[in-house]
C-alpha cells in the first residue's frame, strides 16, 4: 500500500502494514514495543532502508490518530544506543526510536552488547513510556534471550536474492553467465515463530533463518522518508566518531580478552565461552594465540 509521510510518497507491504497497525492500536493501552530487523548475516542488503520504511509507516499512523504529531524525524534515528536511551526518556508517549547498528567486526560486537544492556535497563526502569523501538542489527542469533524472545514483538529478516543471466557484459559479442544480486526482500517472524527460531538455533547450534518457516515473505522499495544525503551524512559522522573512539577502546578490549583467556585457559570449548562472554570468536581465537605465545614461546597450535 502507498502512504505519504513527510511529503514523501512511500510504499509498505500490505501484510506487514497490518502487523504494524496492531502495534499502533495497542500502544495507547500502556504497551511498549520493540521490532528487530536483521540482514540475514549479510551486509548491504537494505535492512536500514526497511527500518526507515517501518518507522515512517508507524509515524504516519500515529499522526493520523493524533497520538503524536511529530513521532519520527531524522533526529529519531540513532547510531549510538546510549544516546538513544538518554533521549527516549525525555520524549513524549507514542514516540519512535530507530536504532541502526552500522558497524562491523569487533566494534559491532561491543556495540551490540552495550545496546542490549541499555535497552534492558531502560525497559526495567522506564517501561511505561509507551514508545516503539525499531532496532536494526546485523544478526538475530547473537542477541541475548531477554531481547530476542520476551522483549521484542517480532523479527523482520532482510535478505538478497540471485538471478542467473547470460549477458554480453563486455560488449565483445560473448555472452557470459552472470549472477545478478537483488535487494528488497524480507521474511517476517511473529512472536511465536521468532521464539521457535531462537530456541531451535540454540539447540542445533545453527544460525540459520531457515530453521523455522517464516509467517510470510514480502518486498520493500528503496525509499527514504527524509533526504537521503542528510541520513548518510548523519550516519557517516556517527561512524567517524566511533572510529576515533575505537582507537582508544581497542587496546582495552584486547586486554579484556587476555584477562578472559587467563580465566578460561584450561577450557577446551573455546567457542562456547566466547559466546558466553559476548565476544567475536575470531577475535578471541587470535587473542588466545597471542596469549599462549607469550606463555609458551614458539607456540603455534590451536586455537
Amino acid at each position: 500500500m502507498k502512504f505519504e509521510f513527510n511529503n514523501v510518497e512511500m510504499f509498505v507491504n500490505d501484510t506487514l502494514a497490518m502487523q504494524l497497525d496492531s502495534l499502533v492500536y495497542n500502544l495507547k493501552n500502556d504497551w511498549d514495543f520493540m521490532i528487530i530487523i536483521t540482514g540475514d548475516r549479510t551486509v548491504r542488503v537494505g535492512k536500514s532502508v526497511l527500518g526507515m520504511t517501518v518507522s515512517a509507516y508507524l509515524g504516519y499512523r500515529l499522526q493520523q490518530l493524533k497520538m503524536n504529531l511529530n513521532p519520527y524525524t531524522l533526529d529519531d534515528v540513532y547510531f549510538n544506543s546510549e544516546e538513544m536511551i538518554k533521549k527516549a526518556i525525555k520524549k513524549p508517549k507514542f514516540s519512535i526510536n530507530h536504532y541502526d547498528e552500522g558497524r562491523e567486526s569487533l566494534a559491532a560486537v561491543k556495540a551490540m552488547k552495550n545496546m542490549q544492556i541499555d535497552l534492558i535497563d531502560f525497559f526495567t526502569e522506564c517501561g511505561q513510556l509507551n514508545q516503539i523501538f525499531v532496532i536494526v542489527l546485523p544478526d538475530f542469533f547473537t542477541l541475548k534471550e531477554d531481547i530476542a524472545v520476551p522483549r521484542s514483538e517480532f523479527l523482520i529478516n532482510v535478505y538478497r536474492t540471485e538471478e542467473k543471466k547470460m549477458i554480453d557484459l563486455y560488449n565483445d559479442g560473448v555472452k557470459r553467465p552472470i549472477v545478478k544480486l537483488k535487494r528488497g526482500r524480507f521474511e517476517f517472524f511473529n512472536r511465536a515463530t521468532k521464539k521457535n527460531l531462537y530456541d531451535k538455533a540454540k539447540v542445533t547450534h545453527r544460525k540459520n533463518y531457515g530453521l523455522i518457516k517464516a509467517n510470510f515473505l514480502g518486498t520493500f522499495s528503496s525509499q527514504y522518508p527524509f533526504p537521503k544525503e542528510d541520513y548518510e551524512k548523519k550516519k557517516r559522522k556517527a561512524l567517524e566518531r566511533v572510529k576515533k573512539e575505537g582507537k582508544r577502546v581497542m587496546p582495552l578490549m584486547a586486554e579484556r580478552v587476555l584477562r578472559i583467556a587467563r580465566k578460561h585457559v584450561d577450557k577446551k570449548d573455546w567457542e562456547k565461552w566466547a559466546e558466553e562472554e559476548s565476544l567475536e570468536k575470531s577475535y578471541v581465537r587470535s587473542a588466545f594465540r597471542e596469549y599462549l605465545k607469550g606463555k609458551m614461546p614458539g607456540y603455534r597450535g590451536n586455537p
